[in-house]
């Protein structure tokens, strides 16, 4: 199951995410901005309100992502000033970053870490009542989602990073994406784990549907 938490439901298990972060952006994919003396990948938007998915499997993480809240600050905005002008928040409440498997990912029940991962960010977006997300990528991670079926409404560069384009990209959701997901990777019922506070936010959010 991906666990969804906010970092005060369980202290212990995010000491361990940050300590993952680390592994997987700092030292192997060499990320020198966020280096940092204490071996834990952290930034300005860990804050009280970002959302944490983690998959485990026997005992080790094998994915994780963060969603932050849109309304507040957020990595997106501060590429892109306008963010909150061209992309509505009501429409986009979400940014979707740090995603990452680890490099030793495995097969859990015949599934790629990875399509776990990546359905069930979907399906919390949806759970949330999110209608779209947004999120600074790399060109060839924009073509990996148009072909998990994933529809833009904005693809535009922001940045260069070692002569790369860094562009923000919003894209829609919807229901019929989840079930394409589903449906593709023989995903029959929620994979989520719902705890805290972020249980109380679904809960409002299917109430308000």
């Amino acid at each position: 199951m991906l666990q969804v938490i906010r970092e005060s439901d369980d202290p212990a298990l995010m000491e361990r995410v940050w300590s993952f972060r680390y592994t997987r952006f700092v030292e192997q994919l060499e990320w020198e901005a966020v280096k940092r003396a204490d071996r834990y990948e952290r930034d300005q938007f860990d804050g009280a309100a970002a959302i944490h998915l983690i998959l485990e499997h026997e005992n080790e993480i094998a994915a994780y992502s963060r969603l932050l809240p849109t309304s507040r600050p957020c990595l997106a905005a501060k590429f892109y000033p306008r963010l909150s002008a061209t992309l509505p928040v009501e429409n986009y409440p979400f940014e979707w970053t740090r995603c990452a498997t680890a490099s030793n990912a495995p097969v859990i029940n015949g599934i790629a870490a990875s399509n776990l991962l990546m359905t069930g960010v979907l399906e919390c977006l949806l759970a949330l009542g999110a209608r779209g997300v947004i999120f600074l990528t790399y060109p060839r991670v924009i073509g990996m989602m148009r072909r998990r079926g994933y529809q833009f409404d904005l693809v535009e560069p922001v940045a260069e990073e070692n002569g790369v384009p860094i562009e923000l990209a919003a894209a829609r959701l919807s229901r019929d994406l989840l079930q394409l997901h589903r449906d593709k990777y023989r995903i029959s019922e929620s994979i989520l784990s719902w705890r805290g506070s972020v249980a109380s936010d679904r809960d409002s959010s299917l109430a308000a549907a």
